[in-house]
């Protein structure tokens, strides 16, 4: 392979333009749905998607049953970082227990005992016997098992498509996960009304079926990790410095963690504070504005399925970062109703580009003895450390209020991200090095070109 600013240095002689041991993607860019080919993949894919579902109508509900217990708006603060928490805690050495042991039974493991919490909630509620207390610790439970588990699915994932077609299976999950997110709180609000928590519980119990069955049915899976025997602190270590040797991924993780810290927060935790204190508004403009993003979000998981193809990510998740964060902004110090909901339908798309590219990014680039171990780094980077977000973002709220806290979140996430590429511009070329000829072709044509010239004569 030649090319680049070399080629012009030794006046048009070819030279060899470096690589990185990333493996070779085809010639031609796949179709968006080109996954959708395997009867694998579907399987696996409908049974998240029905799973998702279930946990959304959870979640949505789970601070309503909160309140209803007796709980205050602090409770919920504390139910939300209790359940976060162990993402920051169990997040690295579920991405080492992923790449040394059989990932089919680590999920199955894992969603089982997910399963049994979800039936437990149920018999608690029905025979009153759940407390704030419980649901707690329950939070703590829930969260430590779906953070053990979200390294295994990944890479169960990449497992049940060819390399070339991975860059859509994972766009395809993503579009899965905002299609659970739009449609699970909904029907959560029609068990609520005519069924009560004890049919929320239920029908998240038996949404766990759905995954159960589609990774019982897949093959397992050997330890891909060299010397699976090492110590897990050595597996963890290994996976950092893998990461963080690749100067491009590593300026992802902290694009990444930077949304974690001020990006998310203000969706999480402080929407309830703008449409009361902000826009003056109620229940109904709340749950207005959350439909929006939600809107947002699967609009633009359908358009990640394209971006998804680009051979260089680089510029629409830069694009997606800033434009989320502006939107954060700008939704902070907005008085309209109409505007905040146009912006939280923008803010949706962005954030889901930004974070659906950079799985992608991620999932594709490493190799296969690595991958859960990155994708754990890329959750610690994002979820992790949402429970300190939670808390500068309370602190900000109690200063400012809340609107001032989301303004002032945004503006942070803007300044951390012009940091970032002002230090490291190569993360315009996330996803190049698998196709240095293209990605050099996109920033310098003209070397290409004359690369191609000077090899052709």
């Amino acid at each position: 392979m030649h090319g680049g600013v070399e080629a012009l240095r030794n006046g048009g002689a070819p030279a060899p333009v470096s690589e990185l041991p990333l493996r070779e993607r085809p010639a031609e860019p796949a179709s968006p749905l080109a996954a959708l080919r395997h009867e694998r993949f579907r399987r696996f894919s409908a049974g998240v998607l029905f799973s998702l579902t279930g946990n959304w109508i959870e979640a949505a509900a789970f601070g309503y049953i909160v309140l209803l217990l007796g709980g205050s708006a602090a409770t919920l603060g504390l139910i939300g970082f209790l359940n976060t928490i162990p993402n920051l805690v169990f997040g690295l050495p579920a991405g080492a227990l992923a790449d040394r042991y059989d990932r089919r039974r680590l999920i199955i493991i894992f969603q089982g005992a997910n399963m049994g919490v979800a039936v437990l909630l149920a018999v608690l509620w029905q025979t009153d016997s759940l407390t704030v207390p419980l649901m707690g610790a329950i939070a703590v439970i829930g969260g430590s098992l779906g953070t053990l588990s979200f390294p295994a699915f990944q890479g169960m994932l990449a497992a049940t498509v060819p390399e070339r077609d991975l860059e859509s299976a994972v766009a395809i999950n993503s579009l899965s996960l905002q299609a659970a997110r739009f449609v699970g709180p909904a029907i959560a609000g029609v068990l609520l009304a005519h069924g009560g928590p004890t049919w929320v519980f239920a029908v998240n119990a038996g949404s766990f079926l759905g995954v159960l069955v589609a990774v019982a049915l897949l093959p397992g899976s050997r330890a891909a990790a060299e010397g699976a025997a090492q110590a897990l602190g050595g597996a963890m270590a290994d996976g950092i410095r893998y990461v963080f040797a690749q100067r491009s991924i590593a300026s992802l993780m902290v694009l990444t963690m930077l949304g974690g810290l001020f990006g998310t927060p203000p969706v999480a935790f402080m929407l309830p504070g703008i449409v009361r204190f902000q826009l003056d508004a109620g229940p109904g403009t709340l749950g207005a504005l959350t439909a929006a993003i939600g809107l947002g979000s699967l609009l633009g998981s359908i358009i990640l399925l394209r971006l998804a193809r680009r051979p260089n990510k680089g510029e629409p998740v830069l694009a997606g970062f800033f434009l989320t964060a502006l939107s954060i902004v700008a939704i902070g110090i907005s008085g309209s109703i109409p505007l905040s909901l146009g912006l939280a339908v923008v803010g949706g798309l962005f954030g889901v580009i930004f974070i659906g590219l950079s799985t992608v990014v991620v999932q594709s680039t490493a190799a296969d003895e690595m991958r859960a171990r990155a994708m754990a780094i890329w959750a610690a980077s994002f979820v992790g450390v949402l429970p300190v977000g939670a808390l500068i973002t309370g602190g900000l709220a109690a200063w400012l209020g809340a609107g001032g806290a989301v303004a002032v979140d945004g503006a942070l996430m803007l300044v951390g991200g012009a940091v970032v590429l002002a230090r490291r511009p190569e993360v315009t070329w996330l996803g190049c090095a698998a196709l240095p000829e293209a990605c050099v072709a996109g920033v310098q044509p003209a070397a290409v070109a004359l690369e191609r010239e000077t090899t052709a004569a």
